[in-house]
């Protein structure tokens, strides 16, 4: 009976939540404001360009491995199945990181716990508003990628429908509810063992899984044992997955889109029921422990913060009562800024991913040679290296930079009304943040030149253009997001998601199109000189590389001007 109650409950509220969600999205994209039209113009730009993109890569991929490379049906799934496996860990930390903040750090939450409101209650509703929230950009995404699949296949309306509702949205789910409940007993440990012993357990935990998913399926091996039957790679050859990867519910959806193309039925239903069941065993399991154990949980965050806020800037190398080289006032400037970052823990695991990425990415490189003596090949694989770099640099500014201004919250009005000059604290933020980025974006070029560290012309220009262009990004990103500030949100990721966000993301885009554009003659033009001896002209060069670096200058301007006027408003 209190099953059937509680499923009542969360049916009750999933439409409340939706009915909401759909009101508040027509309320705020319909006003007939231009900064509100521009928002929601941008915002379909920005998501719908990602949508198409996603969609003909998808399309063209499978063409290429059904029609080019014959890979087969089978390969072609198990292909899938190992993305859905990073898909479903990203959506799994998505989910950990966003209801983190607003299941235990959020105000809202305590005045409701404050309240005549079940635990579980409060839990469940806080839980599906995550799940909308922070799985939204990759849902789209994925939707993008189904129509691709189902385009390809030729496939009825029908198929998207039972796909996403049966298959898709309980995978979504799975995903997510496991995050909600390693995040109740990862803040329970945490209580007992500390924040970092904790999140040390978390990042080896997560690498751990991805690593031996990635060594138990081996898909070097799979390919090669699935190719010594060629041209016959049509067939079903279910006996080389490893017993462990049946257990997963990526394998199960593959295997229903698999037999789904193949007609087979009873493994269609066979799998979608794992699937479905297997979702609402997670959900209900969920539930009984947000009830026994999540009043607990945030409790234990709550002595955990307490020992962190009265130890944390008491002592260390940032403690405001250490002197320190710079004069005091730049001193205390530096440090608030450093535990105004390090305060919020979604803020510090980001960066880890990041620079985890960063590292992954420079150890990889090393190992790759371009050497194809083929002008437009080379040409192409340097945009691509380029290309990579500017986005990682792009994405880390977005994510951390352009919070910075909104993450003073309400308490800013003490930076105001201090005896100190604005331009020196948004000028402070500005070095505090360019120079790593700047460190993160050299280091890459470095790593991604090694491969023709013999074209000295072209690593020269390469990591010059870089400066410019981290200056440029930085100076985007800080300036909009004083522009677009909004200090009642003081959580980062929903600050770095917002509508202001975006247009500062399509802003980015359309300059790092500008790059390519500039970049790619010049290239390829000394390229062939290099490869072919076929005569290059140095104006060119020069005029390319001059106008890169005027409008980087211009952006760094424009930036700046427009994220000093911010500071000084009305607050």
């Amino acid at each position: 009976m209190i099953v059937i109650l509680d499923v009542e409950i969360l049916l009750n509220i999933l439409y409340h939540i939706l009915s909401y969600k759909i009101l508040s999205f027509l309320k705020t994209t319909t006003q007939l404001k231009v900064a509100s039209i521009a928002k929601s113009l941008s915002t379909l730009i920005v998501f719908g360009g990602f949508a198409v993109s996603a969609y003909v890569f998808t399309y063209n991929s499978i063409q290429y491995m059904m029609e080019v490379a014959g890979l087969g049906l089978f390969l072609l799934h198990r292909f899938l199945s190992m993305l859905l496996y990073v898909f479903f860990l990203s959506v799994n930390v998505g989910n950990i990181i966003v209801s983190y903040a607003t299941l235990y750090r959020s105000q809202e939450t305590v005045f409701f716990l404050s309240k005549p409101i079940s635990h579980t209650q409060l839990f469940t509703i806080k839980f599906l508003d995550n799940f909308f929230y922070s799985s939204t950009t990759l849902f789209m995404i994925a939707l993008a990628v189904l129509f691709g699949y189902g385009t390809y296949f030729q496939l009825p309306w029908t198929f998207y429908v039972n796909t996403l509702v049966f298959l898709f949205f309980p995978f979504m789910l799975i995903s997510a509810s496991l995050g909600a409940m390693a995040l109740m007993a990862l803040v329970t440990l945490a209580g007992k063992i500390g924040a970092k012993a904790t999140l040390m357990s978390i990042v080896i935990g997560y690498v751990g899984v991805v690593f031996a998913y990635f060594k138990m399926t081996n898909p070097a091996r799979l390919v090669n044992n699935v190719l010594k039957h060629f041209p016959h790679t049509d067939q079903y050859f279910g006996w080389l997955d490893p017993a462990a990867s049946q257990f997963l519910p990526n394998h199960w959806m593959v295997e229903a889109l698999y037999w789904h193309l193949k007609g087979g039925t009873t493994q269609v239903l066979a799998n979608t029921g794992l699937l479905v069941g297997v979702c609402a065993l997670c959900l209900l399991l969920m539930l009984l422990m947000a009830k026994k154990f999540y009043y607990r949980s945030w409790l234990a965050y709550l002595e955990l913060k307490a020992k962190r806020e009265t130890q944390a800037t008491a002592s260390g190398f940032f403690a405001f009562s250490r002197s320190s080289f710079f004069e005091p006032q730049t001193s205390v400037l530096m440090k608030k800024e450093f535990w105004q970052f390090f305060r919020e823990p979604s803020q510090w695991i980001h960066l880890g991913i990041i620079s985890l990425l960063i590292i992954i990415f420079v150890v990889s490189i090393f190992q790759l040679q371009l050497g194809t003596s083929q002008p437009y090949l080379e040409t192409v694989s340097y945009l691509v290296m380029f290309v990579f770099n500017a986005f990682l640099i792009i994405s880390i500014a977005l994510r951390f930079v352009y919070p910075m201004a909104s993450i003073e919250g309400q308490s800013f009005w003490k930076v105001r009304s201090a005896p100190i000059q604005l331009n020196k604290v948004y000028w402070l933020k500005f070095f505090v943040v360019v120079i790593p980025v700047l460190i993160a974006n050299e280091t890459l070029m470095i790593a991604s030149h090694r491969a023709i560290a013999h074209h000295s012309t072209i690593v020269l220009t390469g990591l010059l253009t870089s400066v410019f262009v981290t200056f440029a990004i930085v100076s985007m990103n800080l300036g909009t997001g004083a522009f677009f500030a909004d200090y009642r949100e003081t959580n980062p990721i929903k600050v770095s998601s917002s509508q202001g966000a975006t247009i500062t993301f399509l802003f980015s885009i359309a300059y790092l199109v500008f790059l390519i554009a500039m970049l790619f003659f010049p290239l390829f033009g000394y390229f062939q000189m290099a490869f072919k001896h076929i005569p290059y002209s140095t104006t060119m060069y020069v005029v390319s590389i001059s106008a890169i670096i005027l409008c980087s200058i211009a952006i760094v301007a424009a930036s700046h001007t427009i994220g000093v006027r911010a500071f000084k408003r009305d607050f």
